[in-house]
């Protein structure tokens, strides 16, 4: 009878342990694994071993009465010393496990991601092939720990595919875009030549309005990544030399779009890709303030690219 009472308190009265987690200045938590397929014994035995529970039968016994014993779910939880039996089964059974989260910035690479989804120690398994570039979706993705990092990688690329087909069922009409791909590849271009969000349907226009003019792209995000590979940073600024080196992604050599996409892009670039601004512009530069110039003549973006050039030269001299 006394042991009843005892469990009884221990159960339906969390408000107990409450009291005595106020009275200590700082609440002890641990971390408590439940691997998939564990029993209720072996739960209650790393809980008894972390000294959280003094008796592993009382709380199998609460567990299978409350019919939590089937619902607890694997994962890491953060359990305190000062949690009653019956809070703790509740968290076990809500599947409240310790999440972690990584952010991909749009524009990122694959070498990119894959260089950050390896260096976390949380996750399992090594990733050794790169995905295709523009696959990722860039975004902020949560995870437990030991999870499989090529699992966290497909779900990123099943994201991406989503938003790509949504995205490309819902084009304007007329585009010279022949496939998700084409769709892809200019989106990614899109990332990289502009971060302002009121710029990219800008940036479409002209490279769409070059793409019917049959006119090469002169994008130098392009070249760059031929040199890199988008590996790293370049580091400096393009040469001549760089424009008229050949590779698949130059665009002041190649017509149309590269080979290949040279980013992840993120939503807002697919949708500009798919979704230009009507506008009569073929040219853009450099503002000096974060955001472009748009012209419709080379008369007009050459004057704005001197002007783009005496702002860098006085930049660079301060």
């Amino acid at each position: 009878m006394q042991h009843f009472f005892l469990a009884f308190l221990i159960f339906f009265h969390p408000l107990l342990t409450h009291e005595l987690a106020t009275e200590s200045e700082s609440i002890e938590k641990i971390i408590l694994v439940v691997d998939k397929g564990d029993s209720l014994r072996t739960i209650a035995r790393k809980l008894s071993n972390e000294g959280i529970i003094e008796n592993e039968i009382l709380f199998e016994f609460f567990a299978r009465l409350s019919n939590v014993d089937r619902a607890i779910k694997s994962g890491e939880y953060y359990i305190s010393k000062y949690q009653s039996i019956h809070e703790i089964l509740s968290n076990l059974s809500s599947g409240s496990v310790i999440s972690n989260k990584i952010t991909i910035p749009e524009g990122t690479t694959s070498f990119q991601v894959v260089k950050m989804l390896n260096a976390l120690d949380s996750l399992v398994g090594e990733i050794s092939i790169l995905p295709p570039e523009g696959s990722i979706s860039p975004d902020t993705y949560f995870f437990s720990n030991g999870q499989n990092r090529l699992h966290l990688l497909r779900h990123m690329q099943e994201s991406q595919s989503k938003k790509l087909k949504k995205i490309w069922k819902n084009r304007s009409e007329g585009l010279s875009l022949r496939s998700l791909e084409d769709l892809l590849i200019l989106a990614s271009i899109i990332e990289k030549e502009t971060g302002k969000h009121s710029e990219r349907e800008f940036i479409s226009s002209v490279l769409h309005n070059r793409l019917k003019k049959k006119m090469r792209l002169q994008a130098d995000p392009t070249v760059i990544y031929g040199i890199t590979e988008g590996k790293s940073k370049l580091g400096r600024r393009l040469l001549k030399s760089d424009l008229n080196t050949f590779s698949s992604y130059n665009t002041y050599m190649v017509k149309g779009l590269p080979e290949a996409p040279i980013c992840n892009p993120g939503e807002a670039s697919l949708f500009a890709a798919a979704n230009p601004a009507n506008s009569d512009f073929f040219f853009y530069v450099a503002d000096g303030k974060g955001g472009h110039n748009f012209s419709q003549t080379l008369k007009e973006h050459n004057k704005n690219v001197r002007v783009w050039r005496k702002i860098r030269n006085s930049l660079s001299s301060d």
